[in-house]
């Protein structure tokens, strides 16, 4: 009974002294990021050292509080991976795993243009995307900054567009007897409260931010790749739609079909080099043992979803 006692009171002071810990780190942004390198292909002997990057899920900066404190979101680990790859003299690419369906307008914004600096930072280095399942909407908006993307032939890619996701409970609320008594400084301060009739003046303010934002993507899809808007508009590529990997590639939204070989010896063709290590760089916050972000994860309740501008393929 004794060592169960301890054990429970260890345990309790372990996650209390963590939760202050870890939410201390979340936004995590560093210069010089600390990471753990791990060779993954090629050979400690290359001179070409390769930095291997994943783009998985949903691009949020959701990090759920859990026993052990706050985990560091996915958006600000891979900010840090692509930074610690900046600083790094030694690298002289980026693979950039993606498998994502998009997410967060600013968030996915951020990765791209820390992708850019990357390849801004010495003329001679170079990004390749290796697309998974998927590479819509967000994922799709981060993928551009690669030289070259190469997707798997089971791929799905595109989704360009945006989506400001909202419900209108009004006439439910009416049934129950809920109504809205929130105070605002203005008409235009609570857009699309969900317990107010629907403002044809609301929609049209958000649309303008929606189609504000559409544009930026759009801009830099026909930056990035091989087309015009004119042919753009006329294969309807900048509709929100998808494309498989074939036809995606005949179209010019990716630049190759093969899997990770493919895209490895991709790497080394865009380097003019035959050989290179390619090492895995994982974020580390700086964190290790019992209160790593490896830890086990045991899920609290938190808020509910908020309302946000998303480039996400959400079908």
């Amino acid at each position: 009974m004794v060592y169960l006692v301890l054990g429970l009171s260890l345990l309790v002071n372990v996650a209390t002294c963590s939760r202050f810990a870890g939410a201390a780190r979340v936004a995590g942004r560093s210069e010089y990021p600390e990471v753990e390198e791990t060779l993954a292909y090629g050979s400690h002997g290359a001179e070409t050292k390769v930095a291997m990057l994943e783009l998985s899920g949903t691009i949020l900066r959701d990090a759920p509080p859990t026993l052990f404190g706050e985990q560091v979101d996915p958006v600000t680990r891979l900010l840090n991976e692509i930074q610690a790859a900046i600083v790094d003299p030694e690298v002289r690419a980026i693979l950039l795993n993606v498998n994502s369906p998009g997410g967060g307008v600013t968030a996915s914004d951020e990765i791209y243009h820390a992708l850019k600096r990357f390849r801004e930072s010495d003329p001679d280095r170079r990004i390749v995307v290796h697309v998974g399942d998927m590479a819509a909407s967000g994922g799709y908006y981060a993928a551009l900054a690669g030289d070259v993307i190469v997707a798997q032939p089971t791929s799905i890619i595109g989704s360009v567009g945006v989506m400001l996701t909202a419900v209108n409970a009004h006439g439910l609320g009416e049934k129950l007897g809920v109504r809205d008594v929130s105070l605002t400084s203005s008409e235009n301060k609570d857009l699309l409260h969900p317990l107010d009739p629907v403002d044809p003046e609301h929609q049209r303010i958000l649309q303008r931010v929606v189609d504000d934002l559409y544009d930026r993507f759009a801009g830099l899809v026909l930056e990035h790749r091989p087309f015009d808007a004119a042919f753009a508009a006329e294969h309807e590529l900048l509709d929100g739609r998808v494309f498989t990997a074939s036809e995606a590639r005949e179209l010019g939204m990716v630049d190759e079909i093969g899997y990770g070989e493919a895209a490895r010896a991709k790497v080394l063709d865009v380097l003019g080099v035959e050989e290179a290590g390619f090492v895995r760089i994982e974020y580390t916050g700086g964190w290790s043992g019992l209160f790593s972000v490896r830890s086990p994860e045991i899920a609290l309740p938190g808020m509910p979803p908020q309302a946000r501008f998303l480039y996400l393929w959400k079908p």
